[in-house]
């Protein structure tokens, strides 16, 4: 059961280091059914996504990066999504960054990437407020979106992603070895998981180039997996020792 869109108003979150995105802050504005938008600038970012969203009036808050851009049907495309058990409606973003929107690309054609659980594309999504009045989030930068997924599904709601409906992700890229340890730090990656991604990633980089007519591709993406493996063994070993 849907919810019809004139049924609803919905305040934004957008964090931000400096000054908020004008263009983005500009599509939030038209958008149909949005509400106050509330720009924070407070560190880390899974502790300016909590206070943000509990200082919304709204019983669902969208949250989105400052680095998005949003078409302006967004809301409107998102909001009819939502269901009686579902807590969290994300959506697939394209890259703006042309090397990891062709691995992207490619891992696409063979799978839906709304499907991929290893991805919950919380910078951009619309969560029910009262999620986070019990939610206590690690002090991060990078991996925080999987502990929220995991706390939301624990609430027993579901976590729900959405097709591309035309967001676009204009970040640069992160830094992979703080991401790899976060992940095995935070359990987002065993090693089965650990092999999921560097097979996948070995069987897709070669395409991605390929489809970019690009080495610099292959060298770009080739530089994260190295990169975030190096991050995850490090933590591993690190637990191993501490452990002895």
């Amino acid at each position: 059961m849907s919810l019809h869109t004139d049924s609803l108003t919905v305040d934004f979150v957008v964090p931000s280091r400096d000054a908020a995105n004008p263009t983005l802050l500009y599509q939030i504005k038209t958008m149909p059914c949005a509400g106050q938008i509330i720009n924070t600038h407070e560190k880390p970012l899974s502790v300016a996504r909590k206070h943000g969203v509990l200082a919304a009036k709204t019983e669902w808050v969208a949250m989105v990066d400052d680095d998005m851009l949003l078409p302006f049907d967004w809301l409107q495309k998102v909001i009819l999504a939502i269901e009686p058990n579902v807590g969290a409606i994300g959506t697939v973003a394209v890259h703006k960054n042309r090397h990891a929107a062709a691995y992207e690309r490619v891992v696409g054609t063979v799978y839906n990437l709304s499907k991929l659980d290893t991805n919950p594309h919380i910078n951009n999504i619309i969560i029910r407020r009262k999620l986070m009045e019990n939610y206590n989030p690690p002090k991060l930068f990078f991996g925080e979106d999987q502990v929220f997924k995991r706390y939301v599904q624990k609430t027993g709601y579901h976590w729900k992603v959405l097709p591309f409906l035309g967001a676009t992700h204009m970040g640069t890229s992160k830094n992979y070895v703080i991401i790899g340890i976060s992940y095995r730090r935070y359990g987002h990656f065993g090693l089965y998981k650990l092999a999921r991604r560097m097979a996948a990633r070995f069987i897709f980089t070669p395409f991605a180039a390929l489809s970019n007519l690009s080495f610099r591709t292959f060298f770009y993406l080739t530089k994260l997996n190295v990169e975030f493996l190096a991050g995850w063994v490090k933590e591993f070993t690190t637990e191993k020792n501490f452990h002895v």
